[in-house]
């Protein structure tokens, strides 16, 4: 399985929305694809494309944030790799789990030893997590890893728990005429802007990343790093959503190997109609827009609703592409990637 590691220079700033324009802090696996897809066309052309990302088997995660830790006395790197949230229940144990309700609802994504340790504890006939959120160390506030990772680094909890390596930058935008070239329509826009810190010893690095499981042309390396160069998400012709360097390394295809009788999604899925029985625990997400296409103008495509990341089914689904195209073009198909990506929770 491997792991393609996105990192963003300081002050980098990005603008991933959804379809209600709010921004987010992930960039979900069907806009992935669809970035992919059409880095591909560029770099070897449709048909070749539609070989390497259509025509073949694979399954890919969202973008998900990590942290690289770098030793300046010593050089050694450490990482913290995080994942959504499961969209299932914690059980609380005691009144003091109870105050700190509001404070741990925050928390939306784990790190990795985190997430193991979370997954062991699914109780599959109560359908909760018998897990206590208040044993895991606070990075921020929407993040969250082990006691023993932090010990691991030899940073104080109180030190890692104020570090917030993402922020919301607002700025005032007007609209320009261009026929008069007078000023209207006052707004805000928003954006995700990324900041390198500096703790103790470390130098910390945020860097995105995704899972690939399944074949893989070796072509595709040459169009991430080209996807890497056009930026992902909107805003681009403003310089957002550029990497400055990105990584490819290999990690052991049983990772989240074995069978379970329930799964929970590191990707947004389109379950296939005998598969939505199967959803547990889940969250919506609506996908629209318009067409990205050099055959033709610009069209809405249909619109679909999405499983959220971390969202919990009761046994393994695949789900399928789904057919976007907007009535009254026929140029080429599209397609919105609504295949899982499927990790087993509770005893494997």
């Amino acid at each position: 399985m491997k792991v393609f590691k996105l990192f963003p220079s300081n002050r980098a700033k990005f603008h991933f929305g959804d379809s209600a324009g709010k921004l987010k802090e992930n960039f979900s696996s069907d806009q992935l694809f669809s970035a992919l897809f059409n880095c591909a066309v560029l770099f070897c052309g449709a048909e070749e494309a539609t070989n390497m990302l259509i025509d073949s088997t694979f399954s890919l995660t969202s973008l998900f944030w990590g942290l690289r830790f770098v030793n300046r006395n010593s050089g050694v790197s450490k990482e913290l790799f995080f994942l959504p949230r499961p969209i299932a229940p914690f059980e609380f144990q005691s009144e003091q789990d109870l105050l700190a309700h509001k404070k741990l609802k925050k928390i939306q994504y784990f790190s990795f030893d985190a997430f193991q340790q979370v997954q062991k504890s699914w109780q599959r006939d109560l359908q909760h997590f018998a897990f206590n959120l208040l044993d895991l160390e606070a990075v921020g506030e929407k993040f969250a890893c082990t006691k023993r990772e932090i010990e691991s680094l030899g940073i104080k909890s109180a030190d890692i728990k104020d570090l917030k390596f993402l922020a919301i930058q607002t700025n005032p935008r007007v609209v320009v005429s261009r026929a008069s070239d007078e000023s209207d329509n006052f707004y805000y826009q928003e954006a995700l802007v990324v900041t390198h810190q500096q703790m103790n010893d470390y130098d910390v690095y945020p860097f995105m990343y995704f899972f690939w499981r399944g074949e893989f042309d070796q072509r595709l390396t040459a169009v991430i790093r080209l996807m890497a160069d056009e930026g992902l998400g909107g805003k681009r012709s403003q310089g957002m959503g550029i990497f400055s360097k990105i990584e490819e390394v290999e990690l052991p295809e049983d990772l989240f190997a074995g069978e379970s009788e329930c799964y929970a999604s590191l990707s947004t899925v389109f379950p296939r109609y005998d598969e939505v029985d199967k959803m547990l625990f889940y969250e919506l997400t609506e996908r629209s827009g318009f067409l990205h296409s050099k055959q033709g103008r610009s069209l809405r495509k249909k619109r679909v609703n999405l499983l959220k990341e971390g969202s919990i089914f009761s046994a393994k689904i695949s789900g399928q592409l789904v057919d976007v195209q907007p009535s009254g073009f026929s140029m080429h198909p599209v397609y919105l990637n609504g295949q899982g990506f499927l990790v087993p929770i509770g005893e494997v």
